[in-house]
């Protein structure tokens, strides 16, 4: 969702979590004609406001157009996500009730850039610099004349920096950031993809660099990463790095999970990411080592060469939810 250009597309975090709070009184059915003039006030507090509440209206415009059948698929999401869109899709029969829980999802919803689960997309951003987002992706795109700075919010990006068109002075571009929750990655003329891991118990981000160098900085730590090298890194450390491979790590950009020797629920977790519904691997045969190569974009073909390949089965609970097992016994 682009903000017009004389609006800042910056917006605080509180002023989005007030115009989340106005919705949700708006839309509880109790709110009369003072709720609205303190509503037009608070938006004329500054540009930050009106532009919050903008996006808030057509957000919600976009809820009330959605299908009944979006509900089966609001658990193509991250778990917080998830429960806040299965409330969200029933926005007329429980307001109250949905904007509570939109309210822990509004950033990703609100970001710049997404991509929904499955789909991947490639984007020239303003000095050349090549960003392809990954599945189930947020990010917002923060350029400025003191630096550039991408804020991933949810998901996976690979970024090809580009050379800055208006640097800080002939011999000095300006710094390209990659912000998380967890910390910075800083840019040294590279390749690299930065991925959020969330719902895995710590929530912690991983940089992979295939090209230069990337330096990171977290809970007062810094690493710098070369070519080949892995690290994640969490609020309050740093992990160590980690040897790293664009032909296995970097497959995903190419619409491929290249798979050696890892645990099938392991397999079965990533696979989740790009299909709607929920996949799961039953414990007995959760730690199969799987090798191969597996099509991202056609996650049920990869769940198909499973079955063909190895001794196993699909039980569905419904469409949408599924469960990896042995087919024996």
């Amino acid at each position: 969702m682009n903000a017009p250009a004389s609006l800042p597309r910056d917006i605080d975090p509180a002023i989005l979590q007030e115009a989340a709070e106005w919705m949700m009184r708006l839309t509880s059915g109790e709110a009369g004609a003072a709720e609205h003039e303190a509503l037009a006030r608070w938006q004329a507090q500054s540009s930050q406001h009106r532009l919050a509440w903008q996006r808030a209206e057509a957000f919600l415009a976009d809820l009330r157009r959605m299908p009944a059948e979006v509900a089966k698929t609001a658990l193509d999401r991250p778990p917080a996500r998830r429960r806040a869109l299965a409330r969200l899709v029933w926005l007329p029969l429980a307001p109250t009730a949905a904007w509570l829980g939109w309210r822990h999802a509004w950033p990703a919803m609100l970001a710049e850039l997404r991509t929904a689960t499955g789909e991947q997309r490639q984007v020239t951003l303003a000095d050349g610099t090549l960003l392809t987002l990954n599945t189930s992706t947020a990010v917002d795109i923060r350029y400025s004349s003191q630096q550039r700075l991408i804020r991933l919010i949810e998901g996976e990006v690979l970024i090809a920096t580009a050379t800055d068109p208006a640097p800080l002075t002939p011999s000095q571009p300006r710094p390209f950031l990659v912000q998380t929750v967890e910390g910075t990655a800083r840019a040294l003329g590279t390749r690299f993809t930065v991925r959020r891991l969330q719902g895995t118990g710590t929530e912690r981000s991983r940089v992979v660099v295939f090209e230069g160098a990337v330096g990171i900085s977290a809970g007062g730590r810094h690493l710098v990463l070369d070519r080949g090298r892995q690290a994640e890194f969490t609020t309050t450390a740093i992990g160590p790095a980690a040897p790293a491979s664009e032909a296995v790590d970097g497959a995903w950009a190419s619409g491929m999970l290249i798979a050696r020797q890892i645990r099938l629920a392991d397999l079965a977790a990533e696979l989740d990411r790009y299909r709607p519904g929920l996949l799961r691997c039953h414990p007995g045969v959760a730690d199969l080592r799987i090798s191969g190569a597996f099509p991202l974009l056609d996650p049920e073909r990869s769940l198909r060469l499973l079955t063909d390949t190895f001794p196993l089965r699909l039980r569905y609970r419904t469409r949408y939810w599924a469960t990896l097992e042995s087919n024996e016994g």
